[in-house]
Parts: structure tokens; C-alpha cells; sequence
């Protein structure tokens, strides 16, 4: 299993690194967070691999080495692309930048924290602590602990940062909005449209002649000093309405699973009924569908 999930992630690393050869990077906040993402990740799997060896897994399973390599692909291959991907994305979805100089000093705190809170911990599960412990009396493990300690207060001081930088982005978000909706100067397309998106995305269906089309479109408006040759032709635009028949379902998903665990079958056979009730409802609307006037859909 080790050696299937290690082909295709090696070759996912060096598809981001050369992603990176290739391109200009910059060194905004989700950067930080990507590259910190790509480097933990990595160290992580390389000590999967390592526990994937029978000899060494005989020794170190159920020791602070096992929750180390978790918490390295955890946090590094989950968390911090997360967190790369909602610092990005954030503009797009709600129109203004986050504070940039506290991304940093939240990115810092966690990447610096992490390796203090969690490498004694690789150290702990060779020098034979287990997880799960409730006391012990080993003095050797003592000095690893206080520095996981001191590691686990840098990250919680991260956190404190993210807070701070969401409280201070909404309550400046006035001046940190972006009017042509493209703060990071991006190549793809989604950046065309306003941040945040409207209902119907692009008013007009872009034409896609070339592998960037929005970049190659920017680039030519740049040399040019003109931003389109003409006016594009709007149409009414028609959109489905909006519909909670998928949160009430999955709702009633919910007490299904929850009933058929514990083997109630009442309950579960009542969540059946009103998820089976709502799509049944959500069936018979007479109106599913919207549209957005032409004048409406060309509107700045």
C-alpha cells in the first residue's frame, strides 16, 4: 500500500515543482503556504515509507513516531494546502484581499512551530514512548516534551495571527477590495469575472482559443492601451433557482447513518422518509429555473 501511494505522490511533487520552474513566483502568503505544504508533505511520506519496513515498523508502531508521521502528512499535506487554497481563494469569494503582513506572520508561527511541536516527537518514538500515555518516568524524555511544548505554543500563537488577520480584513475590507476582481494578477480564467463572482459567472462564454486565454486577453489589452475591440452581445441568461433540497436531504442522511449504527430501525426508516419527501417535493416545483435579463447580465 505504501508503494502504491508513493509513485503517483512523487510524481504529483515534482509536477508542483516544475509547475514552479516554469512559472513567476511570488512570494505572497498562499506561496508561503504552498512551499511549506510541498516540504512537510514530503518529509512525511519519506517516514511513511520508512514505517512501511517491517523491522522498523515492528519497533516503532504505536509509538510518538507513528503520531509524528501523521501529524506530518496531516498538517503539512492537509492544513497547510488548505490554508494556501483559502488565502487565495478568499478575495474571489467575498471581494477584498486578507492582511498580507499578517499572513506572513501567521504562515512563520505555524511552519516554525510545527517542526519545533512534532520532530522531538520522531526522537521520543525511537527512545521508545508510546502514545496514549498517562504518565511516565523516563527523565531522558523530558527535555523532547518541553521543546513539543514550546513548539505546540508558536502554533497556537499562528492561530491567534489567522484570527487577528480575519478581524482586521473585515473590519478594513473597504479599502482591500480589488475593482477589477483580479488582485493576484492571475492567468486563468475564473479571474475574468468580478470578485465575487455574480450568479451566472460570465455573462458572455468566453473564447477559448489559446492554453491562457485570460492572460493572453490581459496581455493584449496591456500592449495595446485598450481593454476589448468591441462591446460583446449579452442575452437573457437562465438559472436554476436555488434549492435547500440538498442540505435537508443530507440532513436526513445524517439520522439514517447515525440509526443504522446503533441499529434503530425506526429512525432510520423516518430519516428514509424525509429525505425520500423532500426530493419528492423538490420534484414537483413549477418554477425551477430564473432569468437574468440581458441589460442585468452586461451591468458593470
Amino acid at each position: 500500500m505504501t508503494m502504491i501511494i508513493a509513485v503517483p505522490t512523487g510524481v504529483k511533487v515534482f509536477n508542483w515543482l516544475f509547475t514552479m520552474y516554469g512559472g513567476r513566483i511570488r512570494f505572497a502568503s498562499p506561496m508561503l503556504w504552498a512551499i511549506g505544504f510541498m516540504v512537510t508533505f514530503v518529509i512525511g511520506g519519506m517516514t511513511g515509507v520508512l514505517l512501511a519496513v517491517p523491522p522498523a515498523d515492528f519497533l516503532l508502531h504505536n509509538s510518538l513516531f507513528l503520531v509524528a508521521h501523521f501529524h506530518n502528512v496531516i498538517i503539512g499535506g492537509v492544513l497547510f494546502g488548505a490554508f494556501a487554497g483559502y488565502t487565495y481563494w478568499f478575495p474571489k469569494a467575498f471581494g477584498f484581499c486578507l492582511d498580507e503582513r499578517l499572513g506572513k506572520i501567521a504562515f512563520w508561527f505555524w511552519f516554525i512551530g510545527f517542526y519545533v511541536a512534532f520532530m522531538p516527537l520522531y526522537v521520543l518514538g525511537l527512545l521508545g514512548m508510546t502514545r496514549r500515555m498517562q504518565h511516565y518516568d523516563q527523565p531522558e524524555w523530558y527535555p523532547w516534551l518541553l521543546v513539543a511544548a514550546a513548539g505546540a505554543l508558536l502554533i497556537l500563537c499562528g492561530i491567534a495571527a489567522q484570527i487577528a488577520q480575519l478581524f482586521v480584513s473585515i473590519r478594513t475590507r473597504a479599502e482591500r477590495t480589488e475593482p477589477t476582481g483580479d488582485p493576484w494578477n492571475g492567468r486563468t480564467l475564473e479571474w475574468a469575472t468580478a470578485s465575487p463572482p455574480p450568479s451566472f459567472n460570465f455573462a458572455v462564454l468566453p473564447d477559448v482559443t489559446e492554453e491562457e486565454p485570460y492572460w493572453g486577453t490581459k496581455s493584449k489589452a496591456q500592449s495595446e492601451g485598450r481593454l476589448a475591440d468591441a462591446e460583446p452581445h449579452y442575452e437573457a441568461i437562465e438559472m436554476p433557482r436555488n434549492s435547500p433540497t440538498g442540505f435537508i436531504t443530507a440532513f436526513f442522511a445524517v439520522i439514517i447513518g447515525f440509526a443504522m449504527i446503533w441499529h434503530i430501525w425506526w429512525l432510520a426508516g423516518l430519516g428514509f422518509i424525509g429525505a425520500y419527501a423532500t426530493f419528492v417535493v423538490f420534484a414537483w416545483r413549477d418554477l425551477s429555473e430564473t432569468t437574468i435579463p440581458a441589460d442585468d447580465a452586461g451591468a458593470p
